[in-house]
């Protein structure tokens, strides 16, 4: 398939250019043309490489948004598979805290179960018991009858034997007695005769004797019987205006006559009244605007309101309360509902007789019954006879508002009140723990009170500022010098308070004053008498761990419970 014809007019052109006088230019020409061809071709081949690397680049560019277009796709899966977990968590914690609620449920039925048996057993084997100690008791006193009636009999006989065996004896001695007593006697009755005879001549032959004594005598009878009865009176009188009944722990009631009607007070006064008692902004005013109204109830001749203060041990309620009745300027009263149960059937008539007794303040009374639900429970088969007189009896009382004292209750469990009982409550406070800022004043009164105060008059009670929690105490700290009967303190600033008054959530204000007893103690026991910062530090760690463990006590109580009523 091979052409020779190319290679001939290619040799016939070599010989025509030899030949020519121009074959070295035409050389030279097609050199030249040789290169401008191979230039070209080098520009051509540079144009085909960046083309190349045009197309390389958009292929990673494309290969990049790809991959990018991939993760965003792989971010949302994940993003959608996270989403799902989370559903699937959610709608299992949902599902754990129903079976939980669920659980919780049957076991608080189980325990209303249990503990309805157990009362009922026990009151089964109390019945019991009171049974055969009552058939014991029968017996025993059958027995004695037996056993004193053989002994009367035995003695009777006994002494019927005697008197017969010695009846002259017996006979010739009473003779003899009998006849010393009629000697005796006969001279007796001459020698007093003697004597009146000798008195009554010389006191009938004196008229003026005689009408003396007659005066002395009937004057004597007359002061006698006077000073019998009045006395009798006078003390009925006074047990009656004075006397305090027995089931009233503590009161401020002393005299028998008063103003019977408080002054009036104003806001600020009020505010003035409440300084120094450490209460949640919120229930402060509502406390204080109820202490306002109360101050003059009595002076427009109002009826008093009914109060149920309720919330954790601790909380202030009994001061709140005593502060109340200062600031209205009424009497108060505080009774223990735990001191009902042991009197029985006799509560009743110590509740009308306490209930009497506060009517009769002139300046009107503030009856605070702490522990109410003691005896003021619900009613139910389980209440005995005397408790469900003691309820009665107080619902009695308080069924219609009073103008001459106010009940104010007291307890930590609302619940367990009678639904009568608390509808005749008017108002109701709820008293919480302290928050922090509260729990901080708490602790800077205290430690006024108890550390920089102590062996001093004023170190006997707290103390309080309505201003900042840190504003008095940083000037004791300031300037207080230690003396021989002084706490000295060291180190310890407005900061260490504030520190602990972040540490002690959940503290009631008593664990706050206890927390700061124990501090005074443990500087007590040291060499100098000293508080220093790492003493604040070390007690108040122990007292946290106390109450860490307290809290847990309650808690594996309340859960050791579950097992038995399980059973």
């Amino acid at each position: 398939m091979f052409d020779p014809e190319a290679l001939e007019r290619g040799a016939k052109a070599l010989r025509e250019i030899n030949q020519s006088p121009h074959a070295k230019r035409v050389i030279d020409l097609s050199k030249a043309q040789e290169a401008t061809k191979q230039q070209e071709g080098r520009t051509k081949e540079a144009e085909y490489q960046h083309q190349a690397a045009l197309a390389q680049r958009e292929q990673e560019r494309v290969r990049w948004e790809e991959q990018r277009k991939a993760m965003q796709q792989d971010m949302q899966q994940k993003a959608e598979l996270a989403r799902y977990n989370d559903d699937l968590a959610r709608k299992r914690v949902e599902f754990e805290h129903a079976k939980g609620r669920e659980r919780n449920a049957e076991v608080v039925a189980l325990q209303e179960e249990s503990t309805r048996r157990q009362e009922a057993e026990k009151q089964r084997a109390a019945a019991q018991i009171e049974a055969e100690r009552r058939a014991t008791d029968e017996h025993r006193a059958e027995l004695q009858k037996q056993v004193e009636a053989h002994k009367a009999i035995a003695e009777a006989e006994g002494r019927i034997k005697e008197g017969r065996d010695n009846e002259d004896i017996n006979r010739r001695a009473l003779l003899m007695r009998l006849d010393e007593e009629r000697k005796k006697l006969l001279e007796a009755i001459n020698a007093t005769f003697g004597h009146l005879g000798g008195g009554a001549t010389a006191l009938l032959t004196d008229t003026n004797m005689l009408t003396a004594a007659v005066a002395g005598l009937t004057l004597l009878a007359l002061g006698v019987y006077t000073a019998r009865e009045g006395t009798r009176v006078a003390g009925r009188v006074f047990d009656r205006w004075l006397g305090t009944p027995r089931l009233v722990r503590e009161t401020s009631r002393r005299r028998l006559f008063g103003s019977g009607i408080g002054g009036h007070k104003s806001s600020e006064e009020v505010r003035r009244d409440f300084g120094d008692i450490v209460m949640q902004p919120v229930l402060q005013e509502r406390v204080r605007s109820l202490a306002a109204s109360t101050a003059n109830t009595k002076r427009h001749g109002a009826a008093f309101r009914h109060m149920l203060f309720y919330g954790p041990p601790g909380t202030g309620k009994t001061m709140a309360a005593k502060r109340m009745a200062r600031t209205a300027g009424l009497d108060y009263a505080i009774m223990s509902g735990g001191d009902v149960a042991p009197l029985k059937g006799g509560a009743v008539s110590q509740l009308h007789e306490m209930f009497d007794w506060a009517e009769r303040s002139r300046r009107g009374l503030m009856l605070f019954i702490d522990e109410a639900d003691a005896f003021l429970g619900h009613r139910g088969s389980q209440m005995s006879e005397g408790m469900r007189g003691a309820l009665n009896a107080t619902l009695y009382r308080t069924g219609d508002q009073s103008r001459d004292f106010v009940v104010v209750l007291a307890t930590n469990r609302p619940a367990d009140l009678d639904p009568a009982m608390l509808d005749r409550m008017d108002e109701l406070l709820e008293f919480p723990l302290p928050g922090e800022n509260e729990r901080a004043r708490i602790l800077a009164i205290y430690l006024e009170s108890y550390i920089l105060k102590a062996g001093t008059a004023a170190g006997a009670g707290g103390s309080g500022t309505a201003t900042g929690p840190f504003a008095r105490l940083a000037l004791l700290l300031r300037g207080r010098r230690a003396g021989a009967d002084t706490i000295q303190v060291e180190g310890i600033t407005a900061s260490h308070i504030a520190q602990a008054a972040k540490i002690t959530q959940g503290f009631s204000g008593r664990e706050l004053a206890k927390l700061m007893a124990s501090m005074q103690a443990a500087a007590y026991a040291t060499k100098g008498a000293a508080l220093t910062a790492p003493l604040f530090e070390s007690v108040l760690h122990v007292k946290v761990q106390e109450h860490k463990r307290r809290g847990e006590i309650l808690m594996a109580g309340a859960a050791q419970a579950a097992p038995i009523i399980l059973e």
